[in-house]
């Protein structure tokens, strides 16, 4: 028999995550003026608030942080950009930052390792990912922080993973450069699960804070230069792009007799081509003006102030500015559910939100402006905090630069893949079992899996007592047709959790959502819950641990890479957490206590074992996967009950100095020669 981190199958280790102290020295890569566009001015914008934040975290007497901005030259080879790249005029769109240094060219490899080398004394290096094409020229910069051995941590800002117009290549070029830095920020939900899927070890979400250009709004109430006739004064401002659903908005405003439109920027290739004929429609005539290039930030404020709404038709979106940038002018805004347009627009409020990919849905919005509504939304306008966003946009950034090293497999390359090839073989035999019982079961031939017998025998709170309670655990296993763990003591705690679950967690509809915490994908807690019903919503069953990579899917259940002791769930969204030999191996306790009494609902269940002795043998000198080995003592579970107590998690069953008693020692870890046994402890949400 062997047990222990090296076998078990919760023996993944969850380390404890890096807290270093605020960076004194940080760097931004990025584009900045005379780049035109959002991102030039996010990132000058970025590097002003972070200096500003640094020095106002300096201590007394410490030195002042030094923050530079790092941009282009050239950014692009002409070919490639449709339009001019620069800001036509040359005047800055937001005031400069300083120290600003372009040294960076799309054409010179050279340039690219030279700036990561000449930056390589930084403690934090922010690289701006906009679109694949520049991605080789980060990784070079990356590559020269390498060659200097630097100690930076690395930081991506993904304002899109992928492009919106993806191609060949993209997708590898994206992981390579995800996969390489500490942490990637990331403006949406669905951009950070692009990200993990694309290598990303730790990802941050943050709303894309207020980086406004164009300065104050023009006095007097929007659209008030506009001749009241009845009717709307709508705006489209941008760049047209084929995602961004301006054709869409044309053929709305055929149905809109009383709309009118301005297309304000640059039309390019054939999304610009598909807008200009559309706009020549005779049924238009008179009622769409385009205004052909970019506009100037100066310009901006006489030309939202002529304009009664603003409109986004995406088509799709990650995350745009240009809602704040109309409610800082008091316009109201037409949008479509997509991107960080729903978390911006208030429907019915400030805006109107549509369907995206859809012209009768835009033409309904439109619709909606009308006979007075537009007074109703310019009422609920309230212009954008342009300051607190930032606070919590840098706390983001700050906790993706901790990073997360993923675990290398315990126990060198063939154990894993020994470990792979049990993982394959339980989800091939947990799905092809669930689905014949299904199947038996609708035809009346066999019982469902919610009447599948619970596990018994196993306490609630409880240590494993000798090696007749394995024996009895292992044989219940196959009782319950439940896929027994090669690794005999595991399947005493696995039980009892599942058990827990069944019992305490879940009101018999099997629809409890469940976290395996620290888990492994050949752990036997996730498939078994599987075969008792759980899991037919799609999340509904998970595993997180460090070791994973990008998201891996068996038979529904989800396996990510995750921090127990900061999952990114949000608060009171788990019916139970199950967390199998874990907290052993370097786990700060308290936090994953705080932590899982956060994540779980009132009355939901937290299941937890962890190595354990009445009379702990000695481990000085001993070590795993980095951090010493430790054996939980009585004292030590008292310890833990008493802090799970302090945030809420109060313990099922008691624990006497009977019940911390054992006979045998029944586990044994050959790698170090240990010999001790477990302990189960369930807890309940006040």
């Amino acid at each position: 028999m062997s047990a222990g981190p090296g076998a078990g199958p919760h023996a993944a280790p969850a380390h404890e995550p890096r807290h270093e102290a605020a960076p004194r020295r940080a760097v931004v890569v990025g584009p900045a003026h005379p780049a035109k566009g959002g991102t030039a001015v996010h990132t000058t914008e970025l590097a002003r608030h972070l200096a500003r934040h640094l020095a106002d975290g300096a201590g007394p007497g410490a030195p002042a942080p030094e923050v530079k901005l790092v941009s282009w030259a050239r950014q692009y080879p002409a070919a490639l950009y449709p339009g001019r790249p620069e800001v036509p005029g040359g005047a800055p769109e937001v005031p400069g930052f300083e120290p600003t240094v372009r040294s960076l060219s799309w054409s010179s490899p050279a340039s690219w390792v030279r700036t990561g080398r000449r930056v390589a004394a930084a403690d934090l290096v922010v690289l701006t990912h906009v679109v694949p094409l520049q991605v080789p020229a980060l990784l070079g910069v990356l590559a020269g922080l390498r060659s200097a051995r630097s100690s930076a941590r690395t930081v991506v800002v993904a304002h899109n993973v992928l492009p919106h117009e993806s191609r060949p290549g993209d997708a590898l070029l994206v992981r390579r450069l995800l996969s390489g830095v500490d942490g990637v920020l990331v403006h949406t939900d669905e951009q950070a699960e692009l990200a993990r899927a694309h290598g990303a070890a730790r990802v941050e979400v943050a709303d894309l804070p207020p980086h406004l250009p164009g300065g104050p709004a023009l006095p007097g109430p929007a659209g008030s230069r506009v001749p009241r006739d009845g009717g709307v004064r709508l705006l489209s401002l941008g760049a047209v792009r084929a995602y961004k659903g301006v054709d869409l908005l044309l053929q709305a405003l055929r149905e809109v007799p009383a709309a009118r439109l301005t297309i304000a920027g640059e039309l390019w290739g054939a999304a610009g081509r598909a807008v200009r004929e559309l706009a020549a429609d005779p049924a238009l005539r008179g009622r769409v003006e385009l205004r052909e290039g970019y506009v100037p930030a100066g310009e901006l404020p006489a030309l939202l102030a002529a304009h009664d709404a603003l409109v986004l038709p995406y088509r799709s979106s990650t995350a745009s500015q240009n809602a704040l940038l109309a409610f800082a002018h008091g316009l109201p805004v037409l949008a479509t559910r997509t991107g960080s347009f729903p978390a911006q627009v208030r429907d019915g409020v400030d805006g109107v939100l549509v369907e995206p990919g859809s012209a009768p849905a835009l033409a309904d919005g439109l619709r909606r402006l009308l006979d007075g509504a537009l007074v109703h939304l310019r009422a609920g306008v309230q212009p954008p905090d342009l300051e607190e966003p930032w606070y919590a946009y840098l706390a983001a950034l700050q906790r993706a630069a901790r990073g997360s090293t993923a675990a290398a497999p315990p126990g060198g390359p063939l154990l894993a893949l020994a470990k792979r090839g049990a993982e394959h073989a339980l989800w091939a035999r947990v799905g092809v079992q669930r689905r014949v019982g299904e199947r038996l079961a609708a035809r009346e031939l066999a019982a469902p899996p919610s009447r599948r017998p619970v596990p018994s025998g196993v306490p609630r709170t409880g240590v494993l007592q000798d090696a007749d309670e394995v024996a009895d655990a292992v044989a219940q296993a196959k009782r319950l047709r439940l896929p027994a763990h090669p690794d005999a003591p595991k399947n005493w705690d696995a039980l009892g959790a599942v058990g827990a679950v069944l019992t305490l967690a879940d009101d018999g509809s099997r629809t409890a959502r469940v976290l395996d915490a620290g888990s492994a994908r050949y752990s036997p807690v996730l498939p078994w819950l599987r075969l008792y019903g759980f899991g037919a919503e799609r999340g509904a069953l998970a595993g997180i641990n460090l070791e994973f990579g990008a998201p891996v899917h068996r038979d529904g259940v989800e396996f990510r890479h995750g921090d127990v002791t900061d999952t990114g769930l949000p608060d009171a969204s788990l019916d139970a957490v199950t967390c199998m030999s874990v907290v052993e191996h370097g786990v700060p306790v308290p936090q994953f206590l705080a932590e899982t009494a956060r994540v779980l609902r009132p009355g939901g269940v937290l299941c937890l074992s962890t190595d354990y002795d009445a009379d702990p043998p000695d481990t000085t000198g001993l070590t795993a996967y980095g951090v010493p080995v430790r054996i939980f003592s009585p004292a030590d579970v008292r310890e833990l009950v008493r802090q799970a107590d302090a945030v809420g998690l109060q313990l099922v069953g008691e624990l006497t100095d009977e019940v911390l008693a054992h006979p045998e020692r029944p586990v044994h870890w050959a790698r170090t020669g240990l010999d001790y046994t477990f302990v189960l402890l369930t807890f309940r949400r006040r």
